[in-house]
């Protein structure tokens, strides 16, 4: 009975330590695919970026990042950098994918124009109702529509932290329900989309970061076996 108990406890603790380490990726990564800002550069700067992101890796069990990443992070963290200057270097490879590139853009990073063409499609609305069913309301001033990769990383960010709290708490419910919308936003909407993005950002970007952060989502999407 008390090998049983110690199993179903280091059960609970691994099950506990990857849904965190997938929280963290997942927020990390939302930041990353969002418009860049200070915020972001600081924490690449203070190594806080790429530290949490190799140290979720790890917990995951993700391999053959950890020389690309070290690197970058050596780069962004040399006393030599000049802040603004690589925030105005991020911004430009950026703007470049996402926004200025013609005659179209090299990257989209809008669900619906993968699926339909166009944005605000039936992809926007089936993974707003998704968010609703988690109970999360997007409220009207909100600037990113709800199919933007850095919203549906965000999502399941908050669905990796109340599967957390179903664990800590024994809620079986909880930690179930949270599990099955994240299969299902995964299955339905952000993997096949998730990589797409990450094949486009690797194809195109000029900059060392985004490089990394097409790497990282490649090799979190690619195997199944990281959602578990």
């Amino acid at each position: 009975m008390l090998k049983e108990w110690e199993k179903a406890m280091n059960e609970s603790g691994e099950k506990l330590n990857r849904a965190a380490a997938r929280a963290a990726l997942y927020s990390l990564l939302a930041q990353a695919l969002n418009y860049p800002d200070k915020d972001l550069v600081e924490s690449l700067c203070q190594g806080d970026l790429l530290g949490e992101t190799l140290d979720a890796l790890e917990v995951l069990g993700i391999t053959g990042q950890e020389d690309y990443l070290g690197g970058l992070q050596k780069e962004f963290t040399a006393a030599s950098v000049d802040q603004a200057a690589l925030l105005l270097e991020i911004e430009k490879d950026y703007t470049w994918m996402c926004f200025a590139s013609k005659p179209r853009r090299l990257v989209y990073l809008y669900e619906s124009v993968y699926n339909e063409g166009n944005l605000f499609a039936e992809s926007t609305f089936k993974i707003a109702r998704l968010y609703y069913d988690a109970g999360l309301k997007i409220e009207e001033d909100f600037r990113l529509p709800p199919d933007h990769i850095a919203v549906e990383l965000e999502f399941m960010s908050f669905l990796s932290f109340k599967e957390m709290d179903g664990i800590k708490t024994g809620d079986s419910k909880v930690a179930d329900y949270a599990v099955e919308l994240q299969s299902k936003t995964l299955e339905e909407h952000l993997n096949n989309f998730a990589l797409t993005v990450a094949d486009n950002i690797g194809k195109h970007a000029k900059t060392s970061f985004y490089q990394g952060v097409a790497k990282v989502m490649r090799a979190l999407f690619s195997n199944p076996a990281n959602f578990v």
